[in-house]
């Protein structure tokens, strides 16, 4: 279970690779790729929350990765569109209370 904070830190013995791209967490949940958590961060002058997105990093996760740079990836668009958007519900939802638990 990982709670939601304002520090984005990852301790060293952890074997997960975080990102901030929205597109990109949204495209590896769409291929199924399971997800850790969600930390958050306040950004801007505006304190707008901005999230990262937590997965295990395996080599399976790296190869989409690259594939997705590449953009060599393609992916059921309903599917995608829905994540983005459940992604960037539970950043906003967990910036606005701090002490709702993420998976």
């Amino acid at each position: 279970m990982t709670y939601v904070s304002e520090e984005h830190e990852e301790s060293p013995e952890e074997n997960v690779y975080s990102t901030r791209d929205l597109t990109l967490a949204a495209t590896l949940m769409t291929l199924k790729f399971p997800m850790k958590g969600i930390d958050y961060q306040i950004v801007g002058s505006k304190n707008n929350p901005v999230g990262y997105f937590k997965f295990e990093d395996t080599t399976e996760l790296e190869e989409a990765r690259m594939k997705f740079m590449q953009a060599l990836l393609s992916v059921e668009p309903k599917a995608f569109m829905t994540n983005v958007h459940s992604l960037k519900a539970e950043v906003v939802g967990a910036f606005n209370n701090p002490h709702k638990k993420l998976f």
